[in-house]
């Protein structure tokens, strides 16, 4: 069950941060307090015939790039009007950190006392980050209410605005909370969703400020969470911009609401302006904003007050639920692929073979390095590990902000809080590596990190969300979710991805083992998916799927949860699931669509479609065969180790994301006859499976050896492959099943070797070895050799 938190509310006094507050209430959790930022007062001014006195002395400096101010003296009744205590604090400094991620610096406001006084204007400083401003506050509030363990925020679109308040969050051990993280592409993913679901608890959000060619004058004082505005709000944006760009909620700055009325579960009160105390403050560009003058607070009948339940998006979006059904209506598991051979499967991979090239041609386009303690003592094994770290990137001209991945094997999972505690000395600034971390039961510690080369501009792109919302899980250690890196050789986007786990984001819990493995093969698969399109992945190259040793349903052997995911991953890419994605359940229907907008030519705007998987970046991947379309799927392959973080029945791990294209799959088995008179496939795959994926210059290699009992046999089977990948070792990671151990042993495997139970690969038969490894052709394509290889190369099921 989840922790029930005690929150400290950030208001601006707009929509979003009291429908967030709304959130937090029906997640179990307790408001203690309210905070909020305003703007200090300006120097006074002289009076200017076309100002009067009385106005000047409310002039307040509006602009603020993290901070809404407009509709700041309204704040004062929010204390009244919800029975919440309030604490404010005046605005020190500017903006002097624009980018969108946000580190710690030092400030006046941050060294000020904790004696709870405001800190006095006179302080100042232009030197100062106006983020800052939060720290004396939220220490303000905290020295009232110690029982204070979480911070709320209404940031929806705004990675600006998140990553600060997670930055000064995280600094004073406060749980981030930022409920409406993403929730325009929650199901049902359209961007008035949140507007209609504001209205549907009776909140009432006043527009104060417009500041869109779309929207004018008329706008100020409605209520955006009304049906009538709504839709005028809908049909205004949607001469500007995308659907999906956020403007429909103001999320650009289109506009800025004042929040008067909630439901009474919330507002006790209701905030009241007469139309003589408003005045319309005009600025260039035709901005507009409200300058209130006086407000009052009127009690409301408790009497009959109900708790107005906020929607809450589904756990699962639609053409996920379609692939859990898919799951869950097997009449009778079959091991392997359900309804395909390993033939069958050969046959998605038959665009040509990739052929090695000269090995003067290969080179690597990052680096890596393992490193391996045998220490009993974890945390004297972590500490020389990262000494060792140290060591090489100083030796490579290379910083901590310079790694992109890492891989931790730990033997026990009870000894990650001991390893984690000293791993994150190692990164202090901000997007912190994407990481994945498993317990194998053998070595004490393994590392392995993934650089960018010093020669390629610091180019690094990350996705690092610290908030619980309902999105996907909450980074919970020093890791982000995805870094994205500038491939010079492959002319694209690189992007590697956390491990992912089955937690329910909002609250950062498992599913309950009841509700089975699929459930948690399936929502992990959800996480890895919107992360990757976040990041505007296109295309996976490759995915494990790890398994724990003692599963979490007694329903599923190993062999058998490993047949699970592999349809899982299979149903993904399935061409079906691309057509009827936009298709919604009977139960999913938009009941206020159909009433309000019927015939209303509202959604003029053309959508930012993202897909993943896209097939449109594959070369060859849709073909027509007898009138229908194939399906391409990258390869799969899952492992069975000892246990997995927070106990976890699966975790998905992306050896690769791509973000443009052309791709090339290609696959090559050991038992590949070609007649190319016959045009048939002669023999079947007993020994070795290479598949390739080739994009730009770029080849990444996955090398699978079939299980074999006899341990001479399988050396030499290794060894064939080496001769057909054109390498004479695995290099980078290899999985080997650990009854195959004179493998890793054997010269072959210079890599990182990382000892598994077992090995499953997508026919679902059990495996000896699994090796990864990435190169490139810098004398030409790779993909425009791989094409001419085809005219002479054919293979067919």
């Amino acid at each position: 069950m989840a922790e029930s938190l005690n929150v400290i509310a950030l208001i601006s006094g707009g929509k979003d941060s009291f429908f967030s507050l709304l959130h937090c209430m029906q997640n179990g959790h307790r408001v203690v307090a309210l905070g909020n930022l305003y703007p200090a007062p300006a120097p006074p001014k002289k009076e200017t015939s076309g100002l009067p006195s009385q106005e000047a002395d409310d002039e307040h400096d509006l602009n603020s790039f993290m901070y809404q101010t407009v509709g700041h003296t309204v704040i004062p009744m929010y204390k009244k009007a919800l029975g919440i205590p309030l604490y404010r604090q005046p605005i020190v400094g500017t903006a002097i950190q624009t980018g969108t991620s946000y580190g710690n610096v030092p400030t006046v406001s941050a060294a000020s006392t904790d004696s709870g006084a405001e800190v006095p204007v006179s302080l100042k400083s232009d030197d100062e980050d106006e983020t800052e401003s939060l720290v004396p506050l939220l220490k303000r509030i905290m020295a009232a209410h110690p029982e204070a363990n979480a911070l709320s925020t209404g940031a929806i679109l705004s990675t600006y605005q998140r990553t600060r308040i997670e930055s000064i969050a995280i600094r004073l051990d406060l749980i981030p909370l930022a409920y409406l993280w993403q929730y325009p592409i929650l199901p049902p993913g359209t961007q008035s969703s949140l507007l209609q679901d504001m209205q549907a608890v009776g909140l009432d959000a006043r527009i104060v400020k417009v500041a869109s060619g779309g929207l004018d004058e008329t706008f100020l004082w409605q209520n955006v969470a009304s049906e009538k505005v709504i839709w005028r709000v809908e049909k205004a944006m949607k001469r500007f911009g995308t659907d999906g760009d956020g403007a429909v909620l103001g999320e650009g700055g289109e506009f800025e609401t004042l929040v008067v009325s909630g439901p009474k579960s919330l507002f006790r009160g209701r905030i009241e302006v007469k139309e003589e105390d408003m005045r319309v403050a005009r600025e260039g560009g035709g901005s507009a904003w409200l300058r209130i003058r006086e407000a009052t607070v009127v009690m409301k009948d408790q009497e009959d007050a109900q708790v107005e339940k906020c929607r809450v998006p589904s756990l699962l979006e639609p053409r996920f639920k379609s692939i859990l059904g898919e799951l869950s209506t097997k009449d009778e598991r079959k091991l392997g692929l359900p309804e395909r051979t390993n033939q069958d499967m050969l046959a998605k991979y038959s665009r040509g073979f990739c052929e090695r090239s000269p090995r003067s041609e290969q080179q690597t386009n990052h680096s890596t390095f393992s490193i391996q303690q045998s220490e009993l003592d974890i945390e004297a094994a972590t500490k020389s590990a990262i000494a060792r770290i140290r060591q090489y990137l100083h030796q490579s001209s290379l910083e901590p902000t310079s790694i992109v991945s890492t891989f931790i094997i730990l033997r026990s999972m009870s000894d990650f809080a001991a390893f984690n505690k000293v791993y994150s000395t190692l990164f202090t600034t901000p997007n912190p590596p994407s990481r994945v971390t498993i317990a194998t039961g053998t070595t004490t510690l393994l590392i392995q990190i993934r650089t960018q080369e010093p020669t390629i501009p610091a180019s690094q792109e990350a996705l690092h969300v610290q908030s619980r919302s309902y999105w996907a899980p909450a980074n919970i250690g020093p890791y982000s979710q995805a870094i994205s890196i500038l491939s010079t050789s492959a002319e694209t986007r690189e992007v590697y991805i956390a491990g992912q786990i089955p937690l329910i984001p909002h609250s950062m819990v498992l599913p309950e083992k009841e509700e089975g493995f699929e459930l948690q093969a399936v929502l992990a698969l959800q996480h890895l998916v919107r992360i990757g399109m976040e990041m505007k992945v296109r295309w996976f190259g490759s995915v494990v799927a790890y398994l724990p040793r003692y599963s979490p349903s007694n329903l599923n052997t190993i062999q058998e949860q490993a047949a699970i995911a592999a349809q899982a991953w299979i149903s993904l890419h399935s061409e079906k699931l691309e057509i009827d994605d936009d298709d919604e359940e009977e139960g999913e229907r938009d009941l206020w669509e159909e009433k309000y907008m019927a015939g209303r030519d509202v959604r003029g705007a053309e959508k930012d479609e993202r897909r993943l998987p896209d097939f449109e970046i594959v070369a060859g991947g849709e073909r027509e065969q007898d009138g229908a379309k194939e399906e391409t799927v990258p390869p799969f392959f899952a492992v069975e180790v000892e246990e997995l973080p927070r106990g976890a029945g699966i975790e998905w791990h992306v050896g690769l994301g791509v973000t443009d294209g052309p791709v090339q799959l290609c696959l090559r088995t050991s038992a590949s006859v070609t007649n190319s008179d016959a045009g048939q496939n002669v023999g079947k795959d007993d020994g070795w499976q290479l598949y390739q994926i080739v994009y730009g210059s770029k080849v990444h290699s996955i090398l699978m050896l079939a299980w074999n009992e006899e341990g001479t046999k399988r050396v030499m089977v290794l060894e064939e492959a080496m001769k057909a990948l054109g390498v004479e070792s695995t290099s980078n990671t290899s999985y080997v099943d650990v009854a195959a151990k004179e493998i890793g042993e054997s010269r072959y495997c210079d890599g990182m070797i990382v000892l598994c139970r077992s090995i499953w690969g997508m026919d679902g038969k059990r495996k000896a070895v699994d090796s990864h490894r990435s190169s490139f052709d810098h004398s030409r394509s790779a993909l425009e050799w791989v094409l001419h290889q085809q005219k002479s190369l054919r293979v067919t099921a």
